[in-house]
Parts: C-alpha cells; sequence; structure tokens
C-alpha cells in the first residue's frame, strides 16, 4: 500500500509541483494566510466557499490538509511578471479566491485510488470577466502541460471527453507509469477548469488507475459543478 501512495516518484515529482504552483499561480496562494475579512468580504468569502468541494463530498477517512483565501495581489504575485498579471486580473474583475486541500488515507486510496483532491474558486465582478478569466487559463494549461509534460518517457496528456457540466469546461488527464520493485503503477492527474456565469473553478484529482475507480473520479467533477451552480444561484 505504501508503493501505491507514493504520489511522487520519479517524473511525478516535477508534475506535483507543476500543479500546486500553476494552482497558486492562477486561482491564489503564496500562502498569505488569511486577513480579518470586513463584513462584505466575508460575504465573498462564504459563497467561494460553496463553490469547492465540501469533505462531504469525499470519503470518510479524508482530510482536509490546507485551505486559504486569495487576493489579487497574493496571485499575481506568483506570475513571472506580477505587475502585468496584476493589472490584467484587475481587468477582469478578479474580486477573491478560495483554495482547498484534501488528503486520503491508505484505505481510501485501496478503495477507489483517491490520493490528493484540490478545489479552488475565484469570482469576477462580470461573466465577461470570468470568461476572459477561464480562456486564458485554459491556453496556459493546454500550452504548459503539451510542453513540459507531453514527451515525458511513460507519460501522456490526454483531453477527456465529457458532457459539458457548467457555462463553460476543459477536463486533462495527465498519466504516468512508474515501476518500483518490479510492480507497474499508473498514476493519474486530472485538471478540470470550470465557468460558470461570473465565477471560475479549478479541480485537480490525483488518483492511482490501478485499482482506482474513474466513475469516482467523475462524481467528484460532477460534484464540483454541482458546488459552483449551487453557490451562484
Amino acid at each position: 500500500m505504501v508503493t501505491r501512495l507514493r504520489l511522487v516518484t520519479g517524473g511525478l515529482t516535477a508534475l506535483v509541483a507543476f500543479l500546486l504552483v500553476g494552482s497558486m499561480a492562477c486561482n491564489g496562494g503564496g500562502g498569505e494566510g488569511e486577513t480579518t475579512p470586513t463584513p462584505v468580504a466575508s460575504e465573498v468569502q462564504d459563497q467561494l466557499k460553496r463553490m469547492v468541494i465540501q469533505l462531504e463530498d469525499l470519503p470518510s477517512g479524508v482530510i482536509k490538509a490546507e485551505e486559504f483565501f486569495v487576493t489579487a495581489e497574493n496571485s499575481a504575485a506568483e506570475s513571472a511578471d506580477p505587475e502585468a498579471r496584476l493589472a490584467k486580473l484587475n481587468e477582469w474583475g478578479y474580486i477573491q479566491g478560495y483554495d482547498v486541500t484534501y488528503q486520503s488515507s491508505p484505505a481510501v486510496a485501496s478503495v477507489v485510488g483517491l490520493i490528493l483532491v484540490n478545489s479552488t474558486a475565484s469570482l469576477y465582478s462580470s461573466e465577461e470577466g470570468a470568461t476572459a478569466s477561464f480562456a486564458d487559463a485554459v491556453q496556459t494549461a493546454r500550452a504548459t502541460l503539451a510542453t513540459e509534460f507531453g514527451g515525458g518517457e511513460g507519460m501522456e496528456v490526454e483531453e477527456v471527453t465529457s458532457p459539458l457540466l457548467t457555462d463553460e469546461m476543459l477536463w486533462l488527464r495527465i498519466t504516468q507509469e512508474e515501476e518500483e520493485g518490479g510492480e507497474a503503477q499508473t498514476f493519474a492527474d486530472d485538471t478540470i477548469i470550470f465557468r460558470q456565469g461570473p465565477a471560475r473553478a479549478y479541480l485537480r484529482v490525483w488518483w492511482t488507475m490501478d485499482g482506482g475507480r474513474s466513475d469516482f473520479i467523475q462524481q467528484l467533477v460532477e460534484a464540483q459543478a454541482r458546488r459552483l451552480k449551487d453557490a451562484l444561484s
């Protein structure tokens, strides 16, 4: 079981590092921590927290590992050009973002293959701003994944076909085959980008395909879409 949970082995180390950094750069990060919210900010933050995957959407044995809110300044700080990124976020009407990560247990991993779940949401002042942000995120994800991970040995990048669950949606999957102790394993990293009205969300799921359940991953994707839509209704 320990072998199956070794997420960051070989080429997957760079993959996970990229996606964690990407999450912070696109939707927030920097680990600045929460500030005392004003009443208006508190309402926005409550809404953002409802837009992401909840602990109740996950199997018993999964824990919340980290959560934080993200300002435009936090998000821009992770970019190669913070000043230009901040200007772009302001142009889109970025209000705030929220990021939460859940960690699985060996027992859960043995049943559904789940290792780690990262769910984020960001809110914009208009649907047009969220649409522009979604387009930027999709372009960046496709270009970066193809460049950084498209040619790795035993690694494949594919676009998963799925019904459109929100106004806009893109589902990418990276698979990496690893061999250790004579046992071959396939790790999968699913990245799904959503846009619903004036909000955008990300869902990232790290899981093992050997003994894992793809139907469970589909359920998580549907749960993320439902949370996003319900929070905006």
